[in-house]
């Protein structure tokens, strides 16, 4: 009797397994703790619980997560939420299933010491990423007439230790810690989510065709990342034996400490926009504030309908 029962106990596993549906999940860049909690998910067996056969495949500096979500490359992204509007705006629609990242984590580094904001740099040269990621400094040059020269770039650190910017655009859980560990002390460092511009950004998101045809599987996942993201908040040594297992893997030029740094700042940017726990949703005031100034400054034509950008009411 007992025999039997061990075999229907495999045959029910193998038969979940067999049935399981398979996802490929990219997340927006290379390993780091910015994406913990989907590793923790993985490594943990939630989306094999919930029934989902997950593979991880990362982009690259020529193959964005978005190109290979719009190609069929890939079922699930993570993107920032200003690129996802902008996409959705070009007629290839989105669908948010997870907001993780609830406040901006924009910062301006500047080698003056008495930067206040933007208007304190009027005329000066600014770096900046070659690829995204700056749209609201430049909505603020645009509308205070402060004709920044702005410098694109991969590195910021060298052309700053040689005088070649007056500041350069980063994020607190990324090239601000390089300063750091660069040994490198800035004049001023200006958070925008302090003066008006804090806007969520990372978030899970899939096409609208893809959230239709399976929007179980969708619930799931987001459901199973939420889990990993509760749990890598509650296990931060252990996530980051994770994270490095994914980093070495990848060979990312990194440390635990870099990757400490960056997954304690990644956590306080999950925290929920009116205050307190993470809620992992798409607040609508910052959603609607944030559709107001890409319309206005010409970023998508026509505002994006936030019920539709959510997937309806879920």
């Amino acid at each position: 009797m007992k025999n039997f029962i061990s075999l229907l106990c495999l045959v029910f596993v193998s038969s979940i397994q067999i049935h399981a549906q398979q996802i490929t999940f990219t997340p927006q860049w290379t390993p780091q703790s910015q994406f913990a909690g989907y590793y923790a998910a993985l490594e943990n067996g939630y989306y094999s619980e919930a029934g989902l056969d997950v593979s991880i495949v990362h982009p690259t500096a020529s193959y964005s997560s978005m190109s290979m979500l719009k190609d069929g490359t890939s079922d699930i992204i993570t993107s920032e939420l200003i690129q996802a509007m902008m996409t959705s705006d070009n007629d290839h629609g989105l669908v948010n299933l997870l907001q993780t990242t609830q406040h901006s984590t924009l910062v301006l580094i500047a080698r003056a010491g008495d930067v206040k904001q933007l208007s304190d740099l009027a005329g000066c040269r600014i770096g900046t990423w070659k690829v995204g990621f700056s749209e609201i400094p430049h909505m603020i040059d645009e509308e205070q007439h402060l004709d920044i020269e702005w410098i694109k770039l991969i590195n910021p650190l060298n052309l700053y230790i040689a005088g070649a910017i007056d500041a350069t655009l980063a994020k607190s859980y990324n090239e601000l810690i390089l300063f750091s560990m660069a040994g490198i002390t800035p004049g001023s460092v200006l958070y925008f989510s302090e003066y008006g511009y804090d806007f969520p950004e990372d978030g899970l998101y899939v096409s609208e065709e893809f959230y239709h045809k399976n929007p179980e599987q969708c619930r799931l996942f987001a459901e199973a990342s939420r889990k990993g993201w509760d749990w890598v908040r509650n296990n931060r040594e252990e996530a980051l034996d994770i994270v490095m297992k994914y980093v070495k893997e990848a060979n990312v030029p990194t440390n635990r400490y870099n990757q400490k740094w960056m997954l304690d700042a990644i956590l306080q940017a999950h925290e929920d926009i009116k205050g307190g726990m993470p809620s992992y949703s798409l607040d609508e005031d910052a959603f609607n504030s944030l559709n107001e100034a890409l319309v206005k400054y010409g970023y998508i034509e026509k505002p994006v309908v936030y019920e539709r950008f959510i997937g309806g009411n879920r």
